[in-house]
């Protein structure tokens, strides 16, 4: 007969004679063996789960009754092998066992050539056949390497760790790292500076008829009609003869384009040509505000070439819109039920809020937000005979600036509001139905909580 898995033992004379004498079911039982090896491996049933240590090769997993089908099918001929082999792996199990067969049928050995005469053809097919099925099934299926296997505790649960041990890996493969994507550069120049000279607006009307038109319908534009040449194209975007003569096109002969996706150019750069003229007045702040810290630029809220909005050129018809670019939860806010009359017209942003800059807190154009609501709210100033401390000291102490779910937009219902500065007590916890939670709450008696200048209002009932 052969050897298997590289040892130098033989099968007795017995043993070859017995299976000469039943080669036919030796052939059936084989085929019946290799149907239910192929059935059991596609459900999973006969390669085991073992995922709580590492085991190498010099550790095997069944010693006392050899290594899972690769052992079965030896104990079938009566051989034990001297070094059982990895390969608890169905499939891996059954390529190693056809290419110790196929090899042997390949080279036998002159001493025992009279012998193998007498073994049956039926048998030596039935071999044939098995091989030949290991290989197609080992061309799509690759064989696990001898590394060790997955500990539980490198894997993040019990049910990877046992599918990580069925597929045969080793330890998990290395994840490279992946380096760190740098944002683009801005603000570098693409070659020297080019050497241009003025060519006139007249000269840019011939490519540019369309942006021309638009602008002259813009305030910029108007005043550029009664003051020719105050706003020419190239006060912006630079000398254009450069463009002009090497023919045109997105930045071209370092023409300013003012583009987002123009990266030649800094944020700081393009804004610096509209500070030029607009660095005065409530422009004054800008530099250091929030928005030029974080790179806020001109032209992400205004527009130059056509006129969108009534006042300001901005980005947007109404300019709270402008604002809810970036600012989605005011716009959020200003959905609620009880809200500043943004909605409806009534006021803007800039109505409290300078966008280029203040000296105050939130961009405030004045310099405490009580100051900033008695603009409106003129009769909650005061001064008052009998005040109410957190109203003085701060209108957010009771209100949501831009919007709330509970009426006058306070930040929480009545009477907890109340409740967070005068604690429990005064019938606070009298239940449901008591005076100081129907209706109004604390209101039902406190009517002047702003203030009152009544003699006997020291509790601001009246």
């Amino acid at each position: 007969m052969s050897r298997f898995g590289g040892s130098g033992n033989y099968f007795d004379r017995g043993a070859q004679y017995a299976r000469a004498c039943y080669a036919q079911p030796l052939a059936k039982l084989l085929s019946l063996l290799k149907s239910a090896l192929v059935g059991g491996a596609v459900l999973g049933l006969i390669q085991p789960a073992f995922a709580v240590g590492v085991i190498t090769s010099d550790q095997p997993i069944f010693p006392t009754s050899g290594q899972g089908v690769y052992a079965a099918l030896l104990d079938l001929d009566g051989a034990k092998p001297a070094t059982a082999p990895r390969g608890d792996d169905a499939f891996s199990a059954l390529a190693g066992f056809a290419q110790t067969v196929a090899a042997d049928l390949k080279a036998p050995g002159p001493a025992t050539s009279g012998q193998k005469a007498t073994a049956s053809s039926q048998d030596e097919a039935v071999f044939v056949e098995l091989a030949e099925f290991a290989q197609r099934v080992g061309a799509k299926r690759s064989v696990p390497s001898p590394e060790p296997r997955l500990k539980l505790a490198e894997a993040d649960n019990a049910i990877d760790a046992l599918q990580d041990f069925l597929r045969g890996n080793g330890t998990p493969a290395p994840v490279a790292p992946q380096a760190p994507v740098a944002a683009p550069a801005r603000g570098k120049p693409a070659g020297p500076p080019v050497e241009a000279h003025f060519v006139g607006e007249r000269v840019c009307a011939t490519c540019h008829a369309g942006h021309q038109e638009s602008f002259s319908k813009t305030l910029m534009g108007r005043i550029g009609k009664t003051q020719p040449g105050k706003f020419a194209c190239e006060n912006c975007h630079g000398a254009g003869s450069q463009h002009v003569k090497l023919g045109g096109g997105r930045g071209v002969g370092g023409i300013i384009s003012f583009r987002a996706d123009d990266l030649s150019r800094s944020v700081q750069d393009n804004n610096a040509i509209c500070l030029a003229c607009h660095e005065k007045g409530d422009r004054t702040y800008w530099s250091g505000s929030v928005h030029e810290v974080r790179n806020v630029a001109c032209t992400n809220c205004h527009t130059i070439m056509r006129s969108v909005s009534q006042k300001f050129q901005l980005k947007t018809v109404y300019e709270p819109e402008t604002c809810f670019q970036c600012h989605k939860d005011k716009r959020a806010q200003m959905a609620r039920s009880s809200h500043m009359p943004l909605r409806e017209g009534k006021m803007v942003c800039s109505d409290c809020h300078n966008p280029h800059g203040t000296a105050n807190e939130s961009l405030l154009k004045t310099a405490t937000i009580n100051e900033t609501c008695y603009k409106c709210h003129a009769e909650k100033r005061g001064p008052f005979l009998f005040e109410h401390t957190p109203v003085r000291e701060n209108c957010l102490n009771c209100h949501e600036a831009h919007g709330s779910i509970n009426e006058f937009m306070l930040k929480v219902s009545r009477p907890r509001l109340c409740a967070e500065c005068h604690g429990f007590g005064h019938a606070l916890t009298s239940g449901p139905n008591s005076y100081q939670i129907m209706g109004r709450a604390c209101n039902n008696c406190h009517t002047q909580v702003h203030g009152t200048n009544s003699p006997s209002g020291a509790l601001l009932h009246r």
